[in-house]
């Protein structure tokens, strides 16, 4: 089984350790769909909710920790399981950053009707962000449990209850692998805006995720992807990622937000080559 040890702290004892190289099994895609114990029995979820807070935006959240869940998918010693548990159960920093980015930028706030997508939205904070703006979201997250257990209770969380059952039908969830994710998607889906936060530890994906922006991001669309520059042990950032993109030769990738200090962070801006 490979895994990965993440703390972020820039030290050689906190970076991504991998323990072999065997070859991974990703999941495959499914859509999941909100139950009726989920719609109805609310009361457990309202109990334990938090609050995440930037300026006057509040969304309440719910998170679980590692013994709440498949004690199959994750490790206590680690923040991150290739391939079976990617981080869901927390959110990670850079959300933050992404979150403060599209408030504070008017090319950013034109979210009504937007078709949204939010990439590995563990707790799904970008993604309700969007929804409460107007938008049309969907949620993708690499583990079903994740999915089942803590997006969708965040969003239901963030309706008034006598719209929960309309106000979730504005809302799709899929869980799995990128690839498989974007062969899921019917031929014609399209997304304004995808947002991605803390999602290029692992350059393995970087294909995964290049091709699904090219595929799904609308001609006119602009995905962000908030990031580390640089994840140690691994390789992977920031960096990285935009030189991979702009081989492509039909994306083109800008950073448009840089972190004062500590690990350096940043946001990269990302649309279709104009042809």
């Amino acid at each position: 089984m490979t895994s990965f040890k993440f703390n972020f702290s820039g030290t050689a004892d906190d970076t991504q350790q991998l323990e072999d190289k065997a070859e991974i099994k990703w999941f495959d895609s499914e859509q999941v769909i909100p139950n009726e114990d989920q719609l109805k029995n609310f009361e457990n979820v309202i109990t334990h909710a938090k609050m995440f807070t930037y300026g006057d935006i509040e969304i309440g959240h719910v998170l679980l920790d590692k013994s709440q869940v498949d004690e199959n998918l994750v490790d206590e010693h680690c923040d991150l399981v290739t391939g079976k548990y990617e981080g869901g159960l927390k959110i990670w920093e850079c959300t933050y950053d992404l979150i403060e980015y599209l408030t504070e930028n008017e090319e950013s706030k034109d979210w009504e009707k937007k078709n949204i997508l939010d990439l590995g939205c563990g707790a799904g904070i970008l993604g309700i962000y969007a929804f409460l703006n107007g938008s049309l979201v969907t949620f993708q997250d690499y583990n079903k449990e994740v999915i089942e257990k803590i997006t969708i209770p965040n969003v239901l969380l963030n309706i008034e209850d006598e719209d929960r059952e309309n106000d979730i039908s504005k809302c799709t969830f899929y869980c799995g692998d990128w690839a498989s994710f974007d062969k899921k998607l019917s031929e014609n889906v399209q997304y304004d805006i995808i947002l991605t936060s803390e999602t290029i530890y692992n350059v393995q994906n970087y294909d995964k995720l290049i091709n699904l922006i090219i595929n799904r991001l609308s001609k006119s669309g602009v995905a962000y992807v908030a990031a580390k520059t640089y994840y140690f042990g691994v390789g992977g950032g920031t960096r990285q990622f935009e030189a991979d993109v702009n081989k492509t030769g039909v994306l083109k990738s800008e950073v448009v937000w840089k972190s004062a200090g500590g690990i350096q962070r940043e946001i990269l801006k990302i649309n279709h080559v104009k042809s």
